[in-house]
C-alpha cells in the first residue's frame, strides 16, 4: 500500500483544525495521499483521461478543495468580483477567474463553489470536502436554503432571495457529489484559504 501512495514535492501543511466541519463525523485533513488507478471505484482518486492528478485527501477519503470569492467596491457600480478554487499548489484544476453575473461578495462565494464542484466532477471525484471562510455560504446550506425552498424562495420577511438563481445553480452542480462542508477562518494563515483568496483577487481583476 505504501508504494501506491506518494507525496509529490514539499507542500506546506494545511491547518484544517482551525475550521469546523458542518458534518462533524468527518475529521479535518491530516496528510497527503495520492494514487492512480484505472478502476472507477478507487476510494482515493479516479484516473481520468489517463492523467494522474494529485489531491489533498483526508483520512475519510474526501478530496479537499478551498474556495473563495473576492469583490472590490462591493455594492457599488464599479464593483469587480472574482473566484478562487484551490486543490493544491499549481494544480491543473485550480481556477482564478472573474465572477459570472453580478459582482458581489456573496455571488463570488457561491460561484466559486459551483466551479469547484464542476472541476471535481471532471476529475471523477466522488467525495468532496469544501473549505470556505464564508459564514454566509455555510448558513445558506445548513439553515436558510431548506426554509427558502419551502416558502417558494422568499425570506422570513417575504422578500425574494437575492441569490436564488446562483444558489440553485450551485446546488445542481453539487448533486452528484458526496459533500462535506468545512468553515475556516479567513486571513489567519490557513494555507489553502490564503491560496484560494489569492486566486480570487487575481480573478477579480479580470472582471469586465
Amino acid at each position: 500500500m505504501k508504494d501506491a501512495l506518494s507525496i509529490i514535492g514539499k507542500r506546506r501543511q494545511i491547518q484544517n483544525n482551525k475550521g469546523t466541519d458542518s458534518h462533524t463525523e468527518h475529521s479535518g485533513s491530516k496528510k497527503l495521499k495520492t494514487t492512480s488507478s484505472t478502476k472507477h471505484e478507487n476510494i482515493w482518486i479516479d484516473k481520468v483521461n489517463d492523467l494522474t492528478q494529485n489531491f489533498i485527501v483526508d483520512s475519510d477519503g474526501f478530496v479537499n478543495v478551498y474556495t473563495d470569492g473576492a469583490c472590490s467596491a462591493n455594492g457599488r457600480e464599479n464593483a469587480k468580483a472574482g473566484i478562487g478554487v484551490w486543490f493544491g499548489d499549481n494544480h491543473p484544476l485550480n481556477v482564478s477567474e472573474a465572477v459570472v453575473g453580478r459582482a458581489t461578495n456573496n455571488n463570488a462565494e457561491i460561484n466559486a463553489v459551483t466551479v469547484a464542484a464542476r472541476q471535481a466532477r471532471k476529475a471523477g471525484i466522488k467525495n468532496l470536502k469544501i473549505n470556505t471562510d464564508s459564514q454566509f455560504l455555510i448558513n445558506c446550506i445548513k439553515y436558510w436554503m431548506p426554509s427558502w425552498k419551502e416558502k417558494g424562495w422568499v425570506t422570513s420577511n417575504n422578500k425574494p432571495v437575492i441569490n436564488k438563481n446562483e444558489l440553485i445553480e450551485m446546488e445542481e452542480a453539487l448533486k452528484p457529489l458526496n459533500v462535506v462542508w468545512n468553515h475556516v477562518n479567513g486571513h489567519v494563515g490557513v494555507y489553502g484559504n490564503e491560496m484560494a483568496d489569492k486566486l480570487a483577487r487575481t480573478g477579480s481583476s479580470k472582471y469586465i
